[in-house]
C-alpha cells in the first residue's frame, strides 16, 4: 500500500481522507480526473472498488435519470402555486337585510368573484359596497388561502334630514355646545356668539317679522313671514374621554437559542417541542390552498427570550394617547372638525394608568327643522299651540 501511495504522490495525484482499514485495505477520496491515473498505476496488482460517487455532476446525472419524476413534481408545485393566485370561494358573513345574491353581484361588479386573481383592489370593492348599500356601516375583506372572507356590519338606513327648498324651516342644534360663529344666509340668527345651546335649540330661525305691511293687501293682517333658513353655524364642543394603559412595559430579550420545525394545517411541531420557559413562536407561510383540499404549510421556529419589565414614562404614554385621540377623531368626529384644545390627566393605580382627556373641538352644528304653518291663521303651529295653552 505504501508503494502505491508513493507513486500517487510522485504523479501529483491528490488523495484525501486516507484511512487504513487493514494492512491490505485502505479507503480514500479522489477526484474523477485522477481516478484513471490511479487505475493505471495500480495495474493488476491492486483491486480498486468504487464505493460511492459524489459531486454536483454526479448528482445531476442521477437527477437526469429521474427526469420524469422531477418534471411531475415541478408541474405539481407549479400547479399548486398557480392555483394559490386565484380566489376559489367567497364567504360572506354579517348580512341580515341584504340578499346574498345581490351582494355577490355587487362584489363581482367591483372585481371580486370566484375565479378572479388575488390582486383585486380591495378598497375599490369596499367603496362599491358603501355606495350601493346605505345599510352597510362597515365592510372588511381578508384572504385566507384561496378563500375570500367578506364581513359586513349593517346599521340603520340613514334618514334624510334635509327639508325641501320650497318649505319653510329653521336651523336647530343637532348637539350641545358653545356658539363660536353664526353666518346666516337666509333667516335670522337666534343666539349670540358664546352662548351655550342644547340639542334642539333654534340657531337660525325661519320666522322673519314683517316690518312694512301695505294697507289693503293680503299681508295686511300678517306680522311675520316664513323662509327656508340657511347658514353656517360653528360651535365649540367639549368632550371627555378616558383611556387605560399598562403601567409597566414587558421587555422580551432574545437569547439566541431557537428550534426549528414545520406547521401543517396549524399543527406546529416546533411549538409542541418547545423546551423554553419563555419564548416567541414565529411562522412563515410556504403553501396555502383551500381546494381541492385544505393544505397550509409553514416553516416555524421558537426563539427563547428572557422577560423583564420597566415602568412606562409619561412621555411615552402621551404618544400612545395622542395616537388614540387621532383615531377617535377619525372614527367619530366630522371631517371638518378641528381640535382646538386638549388636556391630559394621568393617574396611576397598581398596574394600570388611567388617562382622562378633555377635548375642545370646533364643529359645524345644525340641521334643518320644518316649520308647520297654519295658512288660514298665518301663524306657525308652535305659536298656536302655545297661545291655546
Amino acid at each position: 500500500m505504501d508503494r502505491l501511495l508513493d507513486k500517487c504522490m510522485k504523479n501529483q495525484i491528490q488523495l484525501r481522507q486516507v484511512k487504513f482499514v487493514s494492512d491490505l485495505e485502505i479507503t480514500l477520496l479522489i477526484e474523477k480526473r485522477d481516478f484513471k491515473k490511479l487505475k493505471k498505476l495500480a495495474k493488476s496488482s491492486y483491486k480498486i472498488t468504487v464505493i460511492e460517487e459524489g459531486g454536483y455532476k454526479h448528482g445531476l446525472r442521477r437527477l437526469w435519470k429521474k427526469k420524469i419524476t422531477i418534471i411531475g413534481v415541478l408541474l405539481l408545485v407549479g400547479f399548486l402555486y398557480y392555483q394559490s393566485l386565484f380566489i376559489v370561494e367567497i364567504q360572506i358573513d354579517g348580512y341580515e337585510k341584504i340578499d346574498e345574491p345581490h351582494l355577490r353581484q355587487t362584489l363581482a361588479e367591483a372585481g371580486l368573484y370566484e375565479g378572479c386573481r388575488k390582486d383585486v383592489d380591495l378598497n375599490k370593492v369596499k367603496i362599491r359596497l358603501y355606495e350601493k348599500y346605505d345599510e352597510i356601516s362597515w365592510a372588511g375583506i381578508t384572504f385566507n388561502g384561496n378563500l375570500a372572507e367578506v364581513s359586513i356590519a349593517e346599521g340603520e338606513k340613514p334618514v334624510k334630514t334635509k327639508v325641501e327648498k320650497k318649505k319653510p324651516c329653521s336651523i336647530v342644534a343637532d348637539r350641545a355646545g358653545y356658539i363660536h360663529k353664526i353666518v346666516p344666509i337666509e333667516g335670522l340668527r337666534a343666539v349670540k356668539d358664546g352662548s351655550y345651546v342644547k340639542k334642539g335649540d333654534v340657531l337660525i330661525t325661519g320666522i322673519v317679522p314683517l316690518r312694512n305691511v301695505a294697507y289693503g293687501t293680503e299681508s295686511e293682517g300678517e306680522t311675520e313671514t316664513y323662509v327656508h333658513a340657511e347658514g353656517n353655524v360653528e360651535a365649540k364642543i367639549p368632550e371627555h374621554l378616558v383611556f387605560y394603559g399598562e403601567r409597566y412595559r414587558r421587555i422580551k430579550t432574545r437569547t439566541g437559542n431557537k428550534i426549528w420545525g414545520f406547521s401543517l394545517n396549524d399543527h406546529n411541531s416546533a411549538k409542541a417541542m418547545n423546551p423554553y420557559e419563555s419564548s416567541v413562536i414565529k411562522t412563515k407561510n410556504l403553501l396555502d390552498i383551500v381546494r381541492p383540499f385544505r393544505l397550509k404549510l409553514d416553516v416555524a421556529w421558537v426563539e427563547e427570550v428572557t422577560l423583564s419589565q420597566t415602568e412606562v414614562k409619561d412621555e411615552d404614554m402621551k404618544k400612545t394617547v395622542n395616537a388614540k385621540i387621532r383615531q377617535h377623531a377619525k372614527e367619530n368626529l366630522p371631517e371638518n372638525a378641528q381640535i382646538l384644545n386638549k388636556s391630559l390627566n394621568f393617574s396611576r393605580e397598581k398596574n394600570i394608568i388611567t388617562i382622562g382627556v378633555t377635548l375642545e373641538t370646533l364643529q359645524q352644528i345644525g340641521k334643518e327643522e320644518e316649520i308647520a304653518v297654519d295658512k288660514r291663521q298665518g301663524k306657525h303651529k308652535k305659536d298656536n299651540d302655545q297661545r291655546s295653552d
